[in-house]
């Protein structure tokens, strides 16, 4: 009976995004690698809000993010080697600790940095005087919140972090800086695949297959982004007749990507393919990212020539400068918005939007800045800059790619207030969704009870979903009731439950009940679904200078499993409940994997937005992050690279070992 419950907590976690559905190691064995902050297979936490409150502070006022695992045993591993090899399989970095907890083992373990703020005996101390007491009672949410304050006490007098980033940060934003001075040619550019590049060698390995592959992806997947925004803007202007070449070289690109990041995701399946399947899949995303490559590159010459941005600068430049002042017009009511949902709401959408008027603003600051070297190229060699310094003009050529670059910043920008817009709608919709699940599932918990009252022998399975149902209504009740809840988290909680009270109940349902409980259902999931995988892809658009392929391969699938959803919604609606809701889970998993991504880039708003020279760092850097800047383009290079589905950045930003780790632990 207690592993059966145990089973369902894990379960109901899940759905709340807690544990993700292919990371982070099970009860009782080998170590894996984490995928979220917090991940609890043992089902112990029971304060789940005091633990990520404690947990962000941690983050907040020191920059280290504390990394969780509860599990039953370790499996006959020592605490510490397990914990490290945790560390180690999961990527931990320089600012990134793990404390891990075995609780039937009775013994535990953290791993911090070497370069952490925290001293030996400060960490000793922790967890001697705040963690061990707590484990001791077997206070697993306590143990936790009591480390990580102890954490945050003993680093907080310390400010040795802050010289290091400062000056990364003044190193990142030299050498971008002279990226944007040096104006390179595309025929300095080549790319993987290119005529000019290097040939790849005879037998490449797997690992060099996989690097490949994963750069191939991201650059594509970056390309499709911004080829679609900009496509988007060249049919406003020139109607679908003439564009319909480049959207049909869009579309036939981005159903190769697909598959490609769809054969990614099989690279990562639990048993994975042998070496040589794993060479053949590799190579077959390799060849389906060069073919989409080689469509978009064909039809990239003849899109700038529909657009002409070189011919009508100085007119394009007066229309994204009006798009321009009427965001910016539209910032104080987007950030006053953003803080009225973090005051009502919590949870992955919260999160996802709370930089977003700041990184708006940030876009904007560099369209701004864009646009006046567009003008200045425009008006020819020595015009006055606004530090009064001269500046050659570059003509019409460097007019067009400051333009473009003007373009992409303010569509963006863009796109990060529609997204607080459309969390402004979404959370009140989900909590709705939520209030309609709670009467969903008192009725089949009813209707539940009502079929064992009546039949000798039990549906197989029902009664554990009528106490999973239970504990679901009573857990979302109570957490719906807080000040900050989390409607999207309580939605999927309770999805899960009515899946399986549904699968239990499913033998009593005649065929026409079953179809118009699905389609209930369906009109319900849908739209969760479209919200979750479309504030996912705003987040990665956004952000895409930063998040790694993992991340968008997820979504991608997201994107699919929605697409299959909606295709066959009014045929075969359980079909496409199925499909929905693993839409859901993906898009939601995506997202939290590609916060993941941004945190440790450490990029964005991180550079601060000091003016220097004229130059403004935070707009920059807002730049880079949304993959704006880069060392060129499919068609252009120089300043910024543009053309139809012009490259973003290329450059990747991943955590780093940072040298050896320090640990620590013990029985308790």
């Amino acid at each position: 009976m207690t592993s059966k419950l145990s089973r369902s907590v894990v379960l109901l976690l899940a759905a709340l995004g807690v544990v993700t559905l292919v990371a982070g190691p099970a009860a009782a064995q080998a170590p894996e690698r984490l995928a979220t902050q917090v991940t609890d297979p043992a089902g112990v936490l029971s304060d789940r809000a005091g633990v990520d409150a404690a947990l962000a502070e941690l983050q907040r006022r020191t920059g280290i993010q504390l990394f969780v695992v509860m599990v039953d045993s370790f499996d006959g591993t020592p605490a510490q080697q397990w914990t490290d090899e945790t560390a180690r399989l999961s990527d931990l970095g320089n600012r990134d600790a793990l404390l891990a907890v075995a609780t039937t083992d009775r013994a535990y373990a953290y791993s911090f940095p070497e370069d952490s703020r925290i001293s030996d005996r400060e960490l000793s101390e922790v967890a001697a005087n705040e963690i061990e007491p707590a484990l001791s009672r077997s206070d697993w949410s306590g143990a936790v919140i009591a480390g990580a304050r102890g954490y945050t006490d003993a680093a907080a007098g310390s400010s040795s972090f802050g010289w290091i980033f400062l000056v990364l940060g003044i190193i990142v934003v030299v050498v971008l800086v002279l990226m944007w001075l040096r104006k390179r040619r595309s025929a300095s550019h080549t790319r993987p695949g290119s005529a000019g590049a290097p040939p790849a060698p005879a037998g490449p390995t797997a690992e060099e297959l996989t690097a490949r592959a994963n750069a191939l992806l991201i650059e594509l997947d970056d390309d499709l982004r911004a080829g679609e925004r900009e496509l988007a803007l060249a049919a406003a202007q020139y109607g679908a007749e003439a564009t319909a070449p480049f959207q049909a070289a869009l579309e036939s690109a981005r159903q190769d990507v697909a598959e490609a990041f769809r054969l990614r995701m099989t690279l990562d399946e639990t048993p994975g393919p042998d070496a040589t399947q794993r060479r053949d899949t590799l190579t077959r995303i390799i060849t389906l990212c060069e073919g989409a490559d080689a469509r978009l590159d064909a039809e990239s010459e003849a899109f700038d020539r529909l657009r002409d941005l070189e011919g009508r600068a100085a007119e394009a430049a007066t229309e994204i400068d009006q798009r321009r002042a009427a965001i910016e017009a539209a910032l104080p009511t987007t950030e006053a918005t953003a803080k009225q949902l973090a005051a009502a709401y919590s949870g992955g959408t919260i999160t996802a939007i709370t930089a977003n008027a700041g990184q708006a603003r940030e876009r904007l600051a560099f369209a701004d800045a864009a646009l006046i070297r567009a003008r200045q190229a425009l008006a020819g060699p020595g015009t006055p800059t606004t530090s009064g310094s001269g500046v050659p003009g570059g003509g019409p050529a460097e007019a067009a790619l400051a333009v473009r670059a003007a373009e992409q910043a303010v569509d963006q920008a863009g796109q990060l207030v529609g997204a607080v817009d459309r969390a402004a709608a979404d959370l009140p919709a989900a909590r709705a969704a939520a209030d309609s699940l709670i009467n969903e599932i008192t009725g089949e918990i009813a209707a539940g009870r009502a079929a064992l009252t009546g039949n000798a022998v039990a549906p197989a399975g029902l009664t554990a979903a009528i106490t999973g149902g239970e504990q679901a209504l009573a857990e979302v009740r109570a957490a719906l009731s807080a000040d900050r809840p989390d409607p999207v988290g309580a939605v999927a909680r309770l999805q899960t439950a009515d899946a399986a009270l549904d699968a239990a109940l499913a033998e009593a349902r005649d065929v026409a009940e079953r179809l118009a409980h699905d389609r209930s259902l369906l009109a319900q999931e849908l739209p969760v679904a479209r919200a979750e995988v479309a504030a996912t892809n705003d987040f990665i658009t956004t952000r895409r200078g930063a998040v790694r392929s993992e991340a968008r391969a997820t979504l991608s699938e997201a994107v699919r499993h929605l697409s299959v959803a909606e295709s066959v919604a009014a045929t075969d609606p359980a079909t496409a409940l199925a499909e929905a809701r693993q839409a859901r889970r993906l898009a939601a998993n995506a997202g939290r994997s590609a916060n993941l991504d941004v945190q440790r880039w450490g990029g964005g708003s991180g550079f601060g937005g000091g003016h220097q020279s004229g130059f403004d760092a935070g707009a920059f850097a807002g730049a880079v992050l949304g993959g704006i800047l880069s060392g060129g383009g499919r068609s252009h290079g120089g300043w910024q690279g543009g053309g139809f589905g012009g490259s973003a950045s290329r450059g990747r930003r991943t955590s780093s070992g940072g040298g050896g780790r320090r640990g620590g632990g013990g029985r308790f």
